[in-house]
C-alpha cells in the first residue's frame, strides 16, 4: 500500500512539473529559454540509386547520333541542368525521328554481354512551354543495322516527366561483333501532330543491370566506335559507289555560294588527270533547294553548266546531299578532250548551296543490294593467294537464282579479294579473271552476281558443289557474308508525291489518290521509290481499284518487290505484270502494306537512270 502511494505521489510532482512549464503567463519576462530546447529535426535527403552513367562528369564522346534511317533527323546532343541534376539534352532539328546510339560495349567492356536490364529516366521538353505525351523506342544494333526488336518508352503524364523507364533484353544481348549499341528514339510526338512545336527529349541516371539486378559500372571516358556499317555509310540511292582509289579536288571544302552564284577553284594536274572515260566526280553538299551542278567557267566551248540544261542529267541521291557527273557527261557538253575544259571547276544551286567535297574515281560496280540474308558464321581470314571458306546448306544454295547478288564484307592487304568453288563439276573455279569474270570490290566489299557464278560453272546451282571459299593475292579477312535478292534500280528526274506520307498496323493497307497527271508518268522505265519503316522490315504496293481486282504488287501475284527495310521500289513493270500495261485500268489509288506495323515518309516517281 505505501508503494502505491509512494508512485501516486511521483507521478502527481511529475505532473505539476509538466503544468508548470506550460503555463507561459506565469513566466518571467527575463526567464531564459532552457539550454536543453529540443533541437529542429535534421531532414535527410534520399538517398540516391547509384547508376552507371550520371552525365555529371560532362563527358559525351560514347554518344552520337545516326542518320542512316530514311525517317532519321538530324538531331544535336549537349550536357545540360535537367531536374536537378546533369543530363543529355537531344534537341529535335526537323521533326523527323531522333535516334540516338550509346556505345555500351565500350563504356561497360566485356561485361556488355552480361546486361539484362536498363533502366533510365527520360524527360520531355515542349518548346512552347505545354505537356504534350511522347513516346519512342529503344533499339538494339544488330548486324549493320538496327534490330527490328523494339523496346517501348512513354511519357505521358505531366506529374510523371520525368519517369523512369525499364527495357528488359528478350532473346537480345550486347555483343562487340554485331549488338554493341543501344539506340533511344522519340518516335510519337502529339505536340508536333498536334501542329506544336517539336519536342525535345532528355536521358539520365542510366542504371546496366545483370540478370540479378547488380548494377553494371561505366567508364564514361571513352570515345564512341561506330560498329560496321554505322557512320560510314552513306546514302548512295541512284549513285555509283567509286572505288577506293579517289582524287580530291583540294580547296573545294567549306566553299559557298548564294543561289544562281557560282564558286569553286582551279583543278589539280591529278584531279584533271583522273578525268578519263569511266570516271564519276562525286559532290558532297547542302542546298536550300537540293540541287548542285558543276559550271566550267573558261572551257574552249565557253562558259558552261554541266546540268540538264545542256543534256547532262545530274545523279541526285534520295537524300540530296551527294551528287554524281560522270566523265561522259562532262564530254557530252565539253568535248572529249580534257586540255580543252579550261583550268577552273565551280558548282552552282538554284537556292543558296555549301560543297564539303568534291572527288574523281572509277565507279567499282558495286550496287545497292536489297533482301539480304546474312549466312551465319562466315567468318574467315586467308594468308596471300590462301584460300579459306566453308560449305553452305541446300537452303543457303536454293537461295542462288537469276538476279541474286553473294555481297562479301572484307579486308585484304592488296584491296582484291574474289570468290572461289572449288567442288563444282567444272572443276576448281576462281570467279575472277583467270576465267573471264571481273570481281565488282572496292576494297570492303566484294559482290558476285548470279550470273557471274553460272559463266564459270554453269546455270545449274544444284553442280556447283556446296564448298564456298574465297582467296586474295595478299592477307585478307572476311567478316561478313550475305545473299540478297537482287539490287535497287539507280533513278533520275524524281518527282515527289507531296502529302503522301500514312501509316498502317501489320495487314493493314492505307494511301492515296494520285492525279491523272502523276498516274500519266508510268511509262516503261518508270521507277516508284518508297522511304518508309516497318516492325519486320518489309512493304509492297497496291493497286485496289485496279480493273484487274484488288492487286498486291508482290509475291503473291509474282512480283519479287525490292526493299531494305527503309527503301521501296516498285517498276512500271512489276505493277503491268500484275494489272496490264494500259496504265489507265489501274485504278487511281496507291495503297501500301506490311506484314507489321509501317510507315511511310515519302513516295517520288522517277526513270530508271541510264
Amino acid at each position: 500500500m505505501k508503494a502505491r502511494k509512494m508512485l501516486a505521489l511521483v507521478m502527481s510532482i511529475v505532473m505539476l512539473l509538466s503544468l508548470a512549464a506550460c503555463g507561459g503567463e506565469t513566466t518571467p519576462e527575463t526567464t531564459q529559454a532552457p539550454t536543453n530546447a529540443t533541437e529542429p529535426p535534421v531532414v535527410t535527403e534520399p538517398v540516391k540509386a547509384e547508376v552507371s552513367v550520371d552525365f555529371e562528369d560532362g563527358n559525351l564522346g560514347y554518344v552520337a547520333v545516326y542518320d542512316g534511317m530514311a525517317n532519321a533527323d538530324a538531331s544535336t546532343v549537349e550536357i545540360v541542368d535537367y531536374n536537378g541534376s546533369k543530363a543529355l539534352k537531344v534537341t529535335n532539328g526537323s521533326g523527323k525521328v531522333p535516334y540516338v546510339a550509346f556505345d555500351v560495349w565500350s563504356l561497360l567492356g566485356e561485361n556488355a554481354a552480361n546486361v539484362a536490364s536498363v533502366e533510365m529516366t527520360m524527360g520531355i521538353e515542349n518548346p512552347d512551354g505545354e505537356f504534350y505525351a511522347c513516346s519512342g523506342e529503344v533499339k538494339l544494333w544488330e548486324d549493320k543495322g538496327l534490330s527490328k526488336v523494339a523496346y517501348g518508352w512513354s511519357v505521358y503524364l505531366e506529374n510523371k516527366n520525368p519517369k523512369v523507364a525499364s527495357v528488359v533484353l528478350k532473346d537480345q544481348a550486347f555483343s562487340a561483333e554485331t549488338a554493341p549499341l543501344m539506340v533511344v528514339t522519340l518516335s510519337t510526338d502529339n505536340g508536333a501532330t498536334a501542329g506544336k512545336a517539336n519536342a525535345n527529349f532528355f536521358i539520365d541516371d542510366i542504371r546496366f543491370l545483370d540478370a540479378s539486378g547488380n548494377l553494371i559500372a561505366a567508364d564514361t571516358s571513352v570515345a564512341f566506335a561506330a560498329p560496321n556499317g554505322f557512320g560510314g555509310d552513306k546514302d548512295m540511292s541512284n549513285l555509283s559507289y567509286l572505288a577506293a582509289a579517289t582524287v580530291s579536288l583540294d580547296g573545294m571544302s567549306g566553299i559557298t555560294g548564294g543561289a544562281w552564284a557560282q564558286n569553286g577553284v582551279d583543278m589539280t594536274e591529278d584531279f584533271l588527270a583522273a578525268m578519263v572515260p569511266g570516271a564519276v566526280v562525286e559532290i558532297e553538299y547542302a542546298s536550300a533547294t537540293g540541287d548542285i551542278w558543276v559550271v566550267m567557267p573558261d572551257s574552249a566551248a565557253g562558259w558552261k553548266r554541266i546540268n540538264s540544261e545542256n543534256g547532262a542529267t545530274v545523279n541526285y541521291n534520295n537524300s540530296k546531299n551527294i551528287a554524281q557527273i560522270t566523265y561522259e557527261q562532262f564530254a557530252l557538253v565539253l568535248g572529249e578532250d580534257t586540255s580543252t575544259w579550261g583550268a577552273r571547276l565551280q558548282c552552282e544551286a538554284s537556292g543558296d548551296w555549301e560543297v564539303y567535297s568534291v572527288k574523281v574515281g572509277q565507279n567499282s560496280g558495286l550496287v545497292r543490294t536489297a533482301g539480304k540474308t546474312l549466312v551465319d558464321g562466315f567468318a574467315c581470314t586467308g594468308g596471300g593467294w590462301a584460300q579459306n571458306g566453308f560449305e553452305l546448306t541446300a537452303e543457303q544454295w536454293a537461295m542462288f537464282q537469276p538476279g541474286t547478288i553473294l555481297e562479301v564484307s572484307y579486308t585484304s592487304a592488296n584491296g582484291d579479294l574474289w570468290a572461289l568453288l572449288p567442288w563444282s563439276e567444272a572443276g576448281w573455279m576462281r570467279i575472277n579473271g583467270d576465267n573471264g569474270v571481273t570481281p565488282i570490290c572496292d576494297g570492303a566489299t566484294l559482290q558476285v552476281p548470279y550470273e557471274q557464278f553460272a559463266a564459270v560453272c554453269g546455270e545449274d546451282v544444284s553442280k556447283w558443289g556446296t564448298m564456298l571459299q574465297f582467296e586474295a593475292s595478299g592477307d585478307w579477312e572476311v567478316f561478313a557474308v550475305s545473299i540478297c535478292t537482287g539490287s535497287f534500280v539507280n533513278t533520275a528526274n524524281n518527282v515527289a508525291v507531296e502529302g503522301f506520307a500514312c501509316t498502317g498496323g501489320g495487314w493493314a493497307q492505307n494511301g492515296f489518290e494520285l492525279t491523272a497527271e502523276q498516274w500519266a508518268m508510268f511509262q516503261p522505265g518508270t521507277v516508284l521509290t518508297v522511304q518508309y519503316s516497318s516492325a519486320n522490315g518489309d512493304l509492297w504496293a497496291l493497286l485496289p481499284w485496279s480493273a484487274a481486282g484488288w492487286m498486291r504488287i508482290n509475291a503473291d501475284n509474282g512480283i519479287t518487290p525490292i526493299y531494305d527495310g527503309s527503301t521501296l521500289q516498285v517498276t512500271y513493270e512489276q505493277m503491268a505484270a500484275v494489272c496490264g500495261e494500259d496504265v489507265s485500268t489501274w485504278g487511281t489509288m496507291l495503297q501500301f502494306e506490311a506484314s507489321g506495323d509501317w510507315e511511310v515518309f515519302s513516295v517520288s516517281i522517277g526513270t530508271a537512270a541510264e
